[in-house]
């Protein structure tokens, strides 16, 4: 399962689960998110992926 992680000034914050598997889905999905997150918290913000086994 991959999951991001949102970076904020070295901290994270939120760490986002997607529901969706396929890479299409998955990539709309994070493009949408990555929006909002830099709404929410500014533009100093990194989205950071990682994989849970």
């Amino acid at each position: 399962m991959i999951v991001y992680d949102i970076v904020v000034n070295g901290e994270v914050k939120e760490t986002i689960r997607p529901q969706k598997l396929r890479l299409k889905e998955l990539y709309a999905y994070m493009l949408e998110q990555s929006k909002q997150m830099k709404m929410k918290y500014g533009e100093n913000t990194r989205v950071l992926k990682r994989i849970l086994y």
